[in-house]
């Protein structure tokens, strides 16, 4: 009450946060094009085209250092540059809301070569939990 008798609804109603789901704006973008852009990025790391850390935001951290010290391998054992790799072909499946898998066909070098990628939502994005590179 206030000193003419009114009552006073409390002011500490606050909404209450939101949660990580309600904070995307959006639907989540393609993630087949994700996966197509992982894949090729691997390739070009692994090649010496593309700095792993380009990839970083699009990687776990064990993924992110696995593909970093294969690399660096990679770059002692063997200093020829290839030509830029590109995507032939790629497919995706959902198994799960929030997941997904794909396969992507990457031309490298004078050979095709295939990646499977498995995507997670991580903070409204698509982000790599996994990354097969045969």
């Amino acid at each position: 009450m206030n000193n003419k008798g009114e009552d006073i609804e409390p002011k500490d109603k606050f909404p209450v946060p939101p949660t990580p789901k309600e904070r995307v704006s959006g639907p989540l973008p393609d993630p087949q094009k994700i996966a197509e852009n992982i894949a090729l990025g691997a390739f070009e790391v692994l090649s010496g085209y593309r700095s792993v850390q380009q990839l970083q935001r699009w990687l776990e951290p064990q993924l992110y250092v696995e593909l970093a010290q294969r690399a660096g391998v990679r770059s002692r054992v063997r200093a020829k540059k290839s030509l830029p790799a590109r995507v032939i072909n790629s497919i995706t499946c959902e198994p799960a809301e929030g997941v997904c898998e794909a396969s992507v066909v990457v031309w490298n070098i004078d050979r095709p070569r295939g990646c499977a990628v498995r995507l997670a939502e991580h903070r409204g994005r698509w982000r790599a939990q996994a990354l097969d590179v045969i």
